[in-house]
């Protein structure tokens, strides 16, 4: 086999892998449960739609219809302002900065309670096809990508994945590739302890579940498409599955979290590796359709089949440059884009009942995402509560998706218009806290990683914590949030928008 039907075959195994991993984790993705998978679960006649290919063809197909493809963050970021459509996490966080003018990577960084998802790490295959054996071009790729959407070890993983990927065309030893990877990851981070110790681990103990679970308890968080949990969890499995395509991507997707991701990498990477060994009992199933939503990417042709869209990333691999032209940004300001938010904090034996007329507001700016106020000690427990008062500007009636999440326990009230507000009378929603935090690596949270959900994207939110299909007219409304701090809790954070079904109205909140 001469080097190109050897680096084709590579490439359609790639994505092979990749889209039987995620059909095989998708049923499963979100629960931080350990599973049992041996094959499909339920088996399925047609691949599972998965932004982790769609996002890749987007890509794909939008610079192969350039005169002169380039792969720089302006480029890319132009591709998501012309033909994205995902609304959730760090998508739509990145596409309403994106919308504003906030350019990568700036777009990727700001007010962004999501720089450490696996939106990012999962659109690595692309750069490593794009730049075989190359792994110093697919990091620089995939920093140009990853920070539209991420930052820290968001970007990392993204980093790290292409790298691996990029050296699994010419080395086979997955101990020397997962090295080689690190070093491309700053090595105090994170991520890059995480992997260290997924591979300890698996020296040690030999033992795929023994690993997973202590891997789970010093990574997890509520945050399952966290990358510091998700990225250790793909590395344990291409160690324990030992090359088997079959035990390896069920491995992934047995360690429970981010299934259809951890999954469609680790196939993605076997793939590469050795696509003879995909057996035909994985193939058939999925069959050779590239699934991609219309509802998911607009205004763009995809090829039909794997093997077609393998022949069009070997085209591009022709015509895109090996090299890239970067493209530095200053850092915006970013106080037109903040809100203003009245915030008032009194000892209240109970609670419950917030009294509007008799509080002292004090207006402060903040992020419109990922607010966070520091709590004064005598306003934590025992009574200690934080007011939050926010008015916004509807520009027309209609149905709209209100939420305000938070780990600190909340009463939500839309619209008040009496003095003193009940739990049981005028409120909209609210929460109760139900668990102790337990501090992770990266100062993160065990219960509540995930306390700032992008506005109106009801992925992965509370159902205490949202309102849809609210009939709410044009002009001004105010949004009252009673906070009740416990006495360990020395800021409060939260998250908040206002939208239409799963979008976020920019402007919304005044």
């Amino acid at each position: 086999m001469n080097e190109t039907a050897k680096y084709r075959e590579k490439v359609l195994g790639c994505w092979l892998g990749k889209n039987i991993g995620g059909t095989l984790g998708g049923p499963f993705e979100g629960f931080p449960f350990k599973n049992n998978l041996t094959y499909y679960d339920p088996v399925p006649t047609v691949s599972m739609p998965n932004d982790d290919l769609e996002l890749q063809a987007m890509y794909a197909a939008a610079l192969d219809r350039m005169e002169k493809p380039e792969v720089n963050r302006e480029i890319l970021a132009d591709i998501w302002l012309k033909h994205m459509n995902f609304h959730c996490d760090e998508y739509a966080v990145a596409m309403r900065n994106l919308a504003l003018g906030i350019r990568p990577p700036w777009s990727g960084s700001y007010d962004n309670c999501y720089i450490n998802g696996m939106g990012a790490a999962i659109r690595s295959e692309l750069w490593a096809c794009l730049a075989p054996g190359n792994p110093d071009l697919a990091v620089k790729f995939a920093r140009e990508d990853a920070c539209i959407d991420h930052a820290g070890d968001g970007i990392g993983a993204e980093v790290f994945f292409a790298a691996l990927e990029a050296l699994a065309f010419v080395e086979t030893d997955i101990r020397r590739l997962i090295d080689s990877a690190l070093s491309y990851l700053s090595p105090d981070s994170v991520l890059a302890e995480g992997i260290r110790t997924a591979c300890a681990l698996w020296d040690s103990a030999k033992d795929w579940e023994t690993v997973r679970d202590a891997l789970f308890e010093r990574y997890a968080t509520e945050f399952k498409t966290n990358v510091r949990i998700n990225i250790p969890f793909t590395v344990l499995a291409l160690l324990s599955g030992n090359g088997d395509f079959g035990k390896t991507i069920c491995d992934a997707a047995n360690c429970g979290m981010d299934t259809d991701c951890t999954a469609a990498t680790a196939g993605a990477i076997l793939g590469i590796l050795n696509p003879e060994g995909i057996s035909e009992a994985w193939r058939r199933p999925i069959g050779h359709e590239l699934v991609v939503r219309n509802t998911a990417i607009t205004g763009l042709e995809f090829p039909a089949t794997i093997e077609a869209f393998t022949d069009q990333i070997l085209s591009l691999r022709e015509r895109i440059p090996a090299r890239v032209d970067a493209v530095e940004i200053p850092e915006p300001d970013y106080t037109p884009f903040r809100i203003h938010v009245d915030v008032s904090m009194q000892t209240n034996p109970h609670w419950y009942r917030v009294q509007p007329g008799v509080l002292n507001w004090k207006s402060v700016l903040c992020n419109p995402i990922a607010g966070k106020l520091e709590v004064p000690e005598p306003f934590r427990g025992s009574g200690g509560q934080i007011v939050l008062r926010f008015q916004f500007d509807l520009q027309e009636d209609g149905e709209y998706t209100l939420m305000f999440n938070s780990p600190t326990s909340n009463q939500v009230y839309l619209d008040p218009d009496v003095e003193v507000l009940h739990d049981d009378q005028h409120m909209l929603f609210g929460r109760q806290r139900l668990f102790l935090d337990v501090e992770r690596p990266g100062g993160e949270f065990a219960c509540a990683e995930r306390p700032i959900i992008f506005g109106p994207t009801l992925g992965g939110a509370p159902l205490n914590q949202y309102r849809r299909h609210m009939p709410l007219s044009k002009g001004r409304h105010v949004l009252i949030v009673a906070l009740e701090p416990l006495p360990f809790e020395t800021s409060i954070r939260w998250g908040m928008g206002i939208g239409v079904g799963s979008r976020f109205l920019v402007h919304a909140f005044c």
